[in-house]
């Protein structure tokens, strides 16, 4: 279904500004743009963040979804804010004058457009947070008029102490990408059928053992330790990518996982040191 562009008037900035879209962290983020707001050229998402614990809205699949997944596995970034506004309106617009530049408008009401980044995120950087900006365009697309309106982002940032970073194809690592989708679903225990805390305790060393030891893909031994257990169809896989997501197994995640294709390398193995912190906390928990 196509989406109708929302036109920008003085009013609708006014009452996105009062709706407190671009304020908050987290869970309690709203984007300035989401799905429904602009048309798309690709295929539009919504995705339930690692970090945020929120729905994040990407208005293209192809490029800013999967910078989002690297960003996700980046244990040095703490927030993700996708399509943050450069406010007030004023300042791109004293920005673009000062640089030459048209500031982005409206096609069809004129009014000039409230500009946003892809992405501002939270960096912690020792016991200090700082925030990178991240605007991704295919380098395919860095047509002039592409590069004035970078330009303004820049300045925008730069004028806020604010690092800002061009991101295109050339700063994706696609294997990385594709390991993190394959786990994403996998990453908190409620929301995997068939998993709990007691399965993954119960599984854990003989896949650990098997994996390591038996010279078949990981498919393979998953679908055979089902069988053997008696378990639902891919509930040993499930295992295994909650442990990768959650990095209690550590892989190398700038390779390509092929479950169907090879065996899985895990470098190293976390999990008893993580039960027993999980079953001491349980414990201390109980007692209060």
């Amino acid at each position: 279904m196509s989406k109708r562009r929302r036109r920008t008037t003085a009013a609708t900035i006014e009452r996105w500004i009062k709706e407190g879209r671009g304020k908050g962290h987290f869970a309690e983020y709203k984007p300035w743009l989401t799905i429904h707001d602009v048309p798309s050229h690709g295929v539009v998402t919504r995705i339930r963040g690692w970090k945020s614990g929120r729905l994040h809205h990407y208005l293209s699949e192809h490029y800013e979804l999967a910078h989002h997944y690297q960003m996700e596995w980046a244990l040095d970034v703490v927030d993700i804010r996708e399509q943050y506004p450069l406010l007030p309106l004023e300042k791109t617009m004293f920005i673009a004058q000062k640089l030459g530049i048209r500031h982005p408008i409206d096609p069809k009401t004129k009014h000039p457009i409230v500009m946003t980044t892809d992405m501002l995120l939270t960096v912690r950087s020792g016991e200090e947070l700082r925030c990178i900006a991240h605007s991704i365009k295919p380098s395919a697309k860095l047509n002039r008029r592409v590069l004035d309106k970078l330009q303004i982002e820049k300045y925008y940032f730069k004028d806020l102490d604010i690092e800002w970073r061009l991101i295109t194809e050339n700063q994706i690592n696609y294997d990385l990408v594709k390991n993190v989708e394959w786990l994403h679903s996998a990453k908190v225990l409620d929301e995997v059928a068939c998993l709990t805390d007691e399965l993954v305790c119960e599984l854990e060393s003989v896949l650990y053992e098997w994996i390591v030891n038996i010279d078949k893909p990981l498919a393979k031994i998953t679908l055979d330790l089902d069988a053997k257990m008696d378990l639902p169809m891919g509930a040993s896989m499930n295992v295994v990518r909650y442990l990768i997501a959650n990095r209690l197994w550590e892989v190398d995640m700038s390779r390509r996982i092929l479950p169907t294709q090879k065996r899985l390398e895990i470098q190293v193995n976390h999990f008893q040191n993580w039960r027993t912190d999980h079953e001491n906390n349980r414990i201390s928990v109980s007692r209060r």
